[in-house]
């Protein structure tokens, strides 16, 4: 009886929690024109979405808070009718006027129909470093031609979409070439967004941060209203483990290479 206790009452919290998301999510209304901050998981996203809060004196959403608990992102883009469903389900999120979620970028035609004037700004980094902070972040290996079934019996649902690129159309079944083929997809709508979105590279927020978010807020036409200087090294997502992409991937890093290259090429990243 003492064994089961801890079950049932995780039970009850998570019954007792989706009940207070359900009822915030229909008293919140979605914003009118919020700016999206896309770009695949790992790119800088949280960090740009974060410091431009900051300045701007906006609210922000790091992620759909709701749907990382109980991931839906993947059938949200198969009728406008899912997409609706989808926006209304994280309607608290959707609510504030930055809003930073990478999945959407593989969503991005169905946020122009729901919201045709908002701002989009699209985050990009260079493919290898891109996936090697994916896979510390989940404590996978990169240089494996299948991830650990222990370990990825302990990836949580909202992951496993990140994985798994079946739903956007990536039908490799190599883990990294799977994604490879994300980032690959994820550049190329950055890339045929148009003249009215804004194409960030990380490397060149990281080389002057304060100036990068104060030309994207001038794009984006939002007021700056604080100094974040004590913020620029703020941490708004755990931190990878800097190592040469050589030494994580071995002979998958060619797979990367061979899945990315002529996108990433054109993004200013070698080859």
């Amino acid at each position: 009886m003492t064994a089961e206790r801890p079950d049932w009452r995780r039970r009850l919290y998570d019954t007792r929690r989706a009940m207070r998301d359900e009822v915030a999510s229909r008293l919140a209304r979605p914003h009118r024109r919020p700016v999206f901050i896309l770009g695949m998981q790992k790119s800088g996203t949280s960090a740009i979405a974060g410091l431009l809060g900051l300045r701007t004196g906006l609210p922000t959403t790091i992620d759909l808070e709701r749907d990382w608990r109980e991931t839906t992102v993947d059938g949200a883009g198969r009728s406008a009718g899912a997409f609706d469903r989808f926006v209304r389900r994280n309607a608290v999120d959707f609510a504030r006027p930055i809003v930073k979620e990478p999945n959407l970028t593989f969503l991005v035609e169905r946020i122009r129909e729901r919201w045709p004037e908002s701002a989009l700004v699209f985050v990009v980094r260079d493919p290898a470093e891109t996936i090697r902070s994916i896979l510390d972040r989940l404590d996978l290996p990169g240089n494996l031609d299948a991830f650990p079934p222990d370990r990825l019996a302990e990836i949580p649902p909202a992951w496993r979409v990140v994985l798994d690129n079946r739903w956007i159309g990536v039908e490799a079944t190599h883990p990294i070439e799977s994604l490879a083929g994300r980032w690959r997809v994820a550049a190329e709508i950055a890339l045929r967004a148009g003249e009215d979105t804004l194409l960030v590279r990380y490397e060149d927020f990281t080389a002057n941060k304060a100036d990068e978010i104060d030309r994207i807020a001038l794009h984006l036409g939002l007021e700056v209203t604080a100094d974040i200087s004590e913020a620029l090294d703020r941490p708004f997502q755990p931190p990878g483990r800097p190592r040469a992409v050589a030494e994580v991937f071995g002979p998958n890093l060619e797979r990367i290479r061979r899945a990315t290259a002529p996108v990433a090429a054109s993004l200013g990243y070698d080859a």
